[in-house]
């Protein structure tokens, strides 16, 4: 990543991740600006969670609206 300021390259300090996002921290080397980036994070799909179109009639929870 370039700086912003001095448009040198900026180095990674610390990395946060968690279910939700994960964060980057970044410094540069050459007038000590820091910068922050983040990211949704995407997990796959799991075989085990089938989508309700797909899974068998008997194994599909009805709600019944009253």
């Amino acid at each position: 990543m370039k700086c912003p300021n001095c448009n040198s390259e900026m180095f990674v300090t610390d990395e946060t991740v968690n279910t939700r996002s994960q964060v980057t921290f970044y410094r540069c080397s050459l007038c000590v600006s820091e910068h922050v980036s983040s990211e949704p994070v995407f997990e796959a799909t799991s075989q085990e969670s089938s989508s309700y179109f797909d899974a068998p009639a008997a194994d599909t929870k009805r709600y019944l609206m009253v």
